[in-house]
């Protein structure tokens, strides 16, 4: 191996360094992934860049910091109890139907 590393980079005129960076980014760039990883990956995609989901994760986060924006001291039990649901309950969207408003 390091005969062939030797006669390599002296043959094409590289410094061992040199040599080995490229051997290096060949390796990493040049990497193929397996037909199988590409069809999922777009199947990810098509799923990710759907604006469906961009608007669900944008409702998620604006659910959340409300909840957070209503814990308080002194608050009432009604919604103590809410907002210990909407701590377990994954979208928090769903909690507000467990809100009575009165």
């Amino acid at each position: 191996m390091l005969f062939c590393l030797a006669f390599l980079h002296i043959d094409e005129g590289l410094s061992r360094h040199d040599y080995m960076k490229r051997r290096w980014t060949d390796l990493i760039y040049d990497w193929q992934c397996p037909p199988w990883w590409q069809s999922f990956a777009h199947l990810i995609e098509l799923f990710i860049m759907d604006a469906f989901v961009d608007l669900f994760i944008t409702l998620c986060i604006v659910i959340n910091t409300a909840f957070m924006a209503m814990d308080h001291a002194g608050m009432s039990n009604q919604l103590a109890e809410v907002l210990i649901i909407g701590n377990y309950v994954r979208p928090n969207s769903a909690v507000f139907f467990y809100f009575d408003f009165e």
